[in-house]
């Protein structure tokens, strides 16, 4: 790498981290990463969201239109009524994933509640706490 000249008349700019000498930066329109990703492309989420999210024809007795996601959970749905294990399991992970075994009257399960007070004090209690009265301020 060339170092700059710093002998040159007029020389204000400052070199230091940050500030590559005016020689060595990127030209306009360049970046620094040329084989990064692409302007545009799409990530693996991206493309599974753009994939579930179609919508499709189901005939089950009568033709409707959901997303392929739906109609996914719909298809385990039915084959864990017909006994299949496979299905059962499924159907139980996404009703536990979705809370639905969660008994909120159980505070083990639930969680407490962050803050309860024990009770409501008064003006003249809550300013006692801290030494004060309602005459010194």
């Amino acid at each position: 790498m060339k170092k700059p000249n710093s002998s040159a008349p007029n020389s204000t700019y400052e070199v230091g981290y940050g500030k590559p000498p005016k020689a060595n930066r990127f030209r306009k329109g360049r970046t620094g990463n040329s084989r990064g990703k692409r302007q545009g492309e799409e990530n693996i989420i991206s493309a599974f969201k753009r994939h579930v999210l179609r919508r499709v024809k189901i005939s089950d007795g009568e033709v409707s239109t959901m997303t392929l996601a739906e109609a996914v959970i719909l298809k385990n749905y039915h084959a864990a009524l017909q006994k299949n294990p496979f299905a059962m399991s499924n159907i139980y992970r996404l009703a536990e994933d979705a809370g639905e075994f969660v008994n909120f009257a159980d505070a083990k399960q639930a969680g407490r509640p962050i803050a309860v007070p024990e009770r409501v004090k008064t003006t003249e209690e809550f300013m006692a706490q801290f030494g004060r009265n309602r005459e010194t301020k």
